[in-house]
């Protein structure tokens, strides 16, 4: 049986500002419904759109790039006419697109193209929140080239890896997909607004099942809108399929032609591609995919990995910055970018710990104070390293001390006496207070007693 799978990805672009006003998009940020809203994205009589917001121009065209698209001379904003309460103008506006023809995951992408964002409707409050009425959105369009609803999360997590890289999408509003769905002697379903990777792969699971079951009591599976219930993992009615002609699309008036000269596209232009790059990782510094992938979800912690790769160990590199970095900005919620913490920090930190200078609780320790405090990683290594080199010569030194002090206990050892090691270390010990390790101080001890020999 061959079913035919599509999807309408939704990206929330990251942007300062909405699509068409300077109102705020973060609107989960918001602290309080419709308070980060203007005349004209609450759709109030006269209210003319400002301009297209410049920062979701060049992310919605670094996307298209890195999808391999074919990038259109330019585009129009149309207004999609439809009346809900969530649509404030009962329209919204869309653009015709500005790439075609790219491919993710052998999937072919047939279309990228901007649009607003509607409104938040609570249907069981009957309220409604405007602040996130003209966020910018990126619409991705694919082919119904998915095969099963595992090709589809695994479809998912590339775009989201790529998007990530690009610091294109707002990450806390997540990915949202209308999902088309059709098997063998049905029509086309769409399932709208499903949210995350898991619920886009149990609403096609269960709505190929639905359909397929349905096909096989002989009875039709016509054209129609569903609603994923992520509670109970299934998809019911909405409404009869909308046509294109319902929408009664009509160029938007308030918006002229807009160019993409080839300047604009030239200054979005990545000089590699995140899927390439990736490739890179993995063949030129024997990086795993799920390491290269990790790094590369952040695009300045990925560049800071290839400096430091380029004098240091890749392989230690890549674990610190995966397992101990990632994992301390994490607990801060922090990007690395917005940590500020330099790649020369990092190198003298990474070269302390591969000259042990330094041990691992140290440099965490260290990693912890620059973080919180904005304590100098390269200053916390050096003064860490002339603290282990004082450390180290009183350790000599009482060393020296011990053996010259004891005679009776060297010979013993050297007659095979085990416990005149333990003497011996415990005369080190008494000698520094304390102020040392034992296992530290056992070595010294040891390698005094070869040095008499």
């Amino acid at each position: 049986m061959t079913v035919r799978i599509g999807l309408e990805i939704h990206v929330y672009l990251k942007t300062h500002s909405k699509l068409f006003c300077a109102c705020s998009a973060r609107f989960l940020e918001a602290p309080a419904p419709n308070t980060q809203v203007c005349a004209l994205c609450t759709g109030q009589p006269g209210a003319k759109p400002m301009g297209v917001n410049a920062e979701a121009l060049r992310l919605g065209l670094q996307v298209a790039q890195a999808l391999g698209c074919t990038l259109m001379p330019g585009v129009r904003f149309q207004r999609k006419h439809y009346f809900y309460p969530d649509s404030p103008a009962n329209y919204q506006r869309t653009a015709t697109p500005h790439g075609t023809n790219g491919s993710l995951e052998g999937v072919r992408i047939r279309e990228l193209h901007w649009e607003e964002d509607p409104g938040a409707y609570d249907l069981r409050e009957g309220t409604v929140d405007y602040n996130r009425a003209g966020a910018p959105l990126l619409e991705i369009v694919t082919e119904p080239d998915l095969r099963d609803p595992a090709h589809a999360r695994a479809f998912l997590a590339e775009l989201r890896f790529l998007l990530d890289h690009l610091d294109a999408n707002y990450e806390a509003a997540g990915l949202k997909a209308d999902v088309n769905v059709s098997v063998p002697g049905g029509e086309r379903v769409e399932v709208k607004n499903v949210n995350g990777l898991r619920n886009v792969e149990t609403a096609i699971d269960h709505e190929v099942a639905r359909q397929t079951e349905a096909i096989s009591r002989g009875e039709p599976v016509g054209r129609e809108t569903r609603h994923f219930d992520e509670v109970r993992g299934v998809t019911t009615r909405l409404r009869t399929k909308e046509e294109e002609a319902d929408y009664r699309y009509m160029e938007d008036p308030d918006l002229p032609w807009l160019p993409l000269p080839p300047a604009l596209l030239s200054e979005t232009l990545l000089p590699e591609a995140p899927l390439a790059r990736r490739t890179r990782f993995e063949t030129a510094f024997g990086l795993a995919r799920a390491e290269a992938t990790t790094l590369l979800r952040e695009r300045s912690l990925a560049d800071a990995f290839e400096a430091l790769a380029s004098t240091l160990p890749p392989a230690a590199v890549a674990e610190f910055l995966q397992r101990d970095l990632r994992g301390e900005l994490h607990a801060r919620g922090l990007t690395f970018t917005a940590s500020g913490i330099s790649v020369a920090e990092l190198t003298a930190l990474l070269s302390g710990l591969g000259a042990r200078s330094i041990t691992p609780q140290v440099a965490t320790r260290l990693l912890r104070e620059r973080l919180d405090f904005g304590r100098s990683l390269v200053e916390g290594v050096r003064a860490e390293a002339a603290e282990k080199g004082t450390a180290e010569q009183a350790v000599g030194e009482a060393v020296v001390a011990a053996l010259a002090e004891n005679p009776k206990a060297v010979e013993d050892y050297r007659a095979g006496k085990a416990t005149a090691l333990n003497f011996l270390v415990g005369a080190v010990m008494k000698r520094l207070k304390g102020r040392a390790a034992p296992d530290v101080v056992r070595a010294a001890v040891e390698a005094g007693l070869g040095n008499l020999r």
